[in-house]
């Protein structure tokens, strides 16, 4: 079963990752949390801008606008302090996974979306430490309120009968592969720095200084 093969894949790309994102940190200040933001809007604007422009969207049967994160991580920039100006000028992450193929898009969406599900644990700890809600700087973390769990199904739904009807299990891995390496890459990159990851395409969206 493809979530099975997912979740056994890519289960160390996912320790590393917040390894990398100590956001469950007990000691976690709001200036590494708001830098951590900032990473993350940096890395789905373009990865969402060229997702949604992507030929193989249209062939999803997700409706990922009524997902989508960089507006939730923009206002919780914009709560955390940082002008309109300042979001604007944020360089953007140039190297993502392959968006252009449905199952390569399958595999991200597998990776972003069992991120939102997993934010609800972060949400409480931000809750608890920092005092944060949706309002005010921990939207993206909210998820989809309590709609989380359903979505979350939904789309495990879509995904499991779109991997039997093609039995693209390969390429739906790799594209889940691929956007760990990328936002894993991202994040370790300083903010001047261009981040580039093993089979990793190049954003045409503006990378602003």
């Amino acid at each position: 079963m493809i979530l099975k093969l997912l979740k056994d894949v890519t289960r160390e790309s996912h320790l590393a990752l917040e390894r990398q994102m100590p956001l469950l940190d007990a000691e976690l200040r709001l200036d590494t949390y708001r830098h951590m933001v900032q990473k993350l809007f940096t890395y789905h604007k373009p990865l969402e801008a060229t997702l949604l422009a992507s030929s193989g969207y249209a062939e999803l049967g997700v409706a990922y606008t009524e997902r989508a994160k960089t507006a939730r991580l923009a206002h919780d920039l914009s709560a955390l302090g940082l002008s309109t100006r300042d979001i604007e000028q944020l360089r953007v992450c140039k190297s993502l996974p392959p968006l252009a193929d449905p199952s390569h898009i399958f595999g991200c969406l597998y990776v972003l979306e069992g991120a939102t599900l997993g934010g609800q644990i972060v949400n409480r700890h931000l809750q608890a430490s920092l005092g944060l809600t949706a309002d005010s700087g921990a939207s993206y973390f909210s998820g989809y309120g309590v709609d989380t769990g359903p979505r979350w199904k939904a789309f495990c739904a879509i995904l499991t009968a779109y991997a039997e009807r093609t039995d693209d299990q390969n390429d739906i891995v790799a594209g889940a592969n691929a956007t760990y390496a990328t936002l894993s890459a991202w994040m370790r990159a300083g903010d001047g720095e261009r981040a580039h990851a093993p089979g990793a395409q190049t954003s045409t969206q503006p990378a602003l200084a």
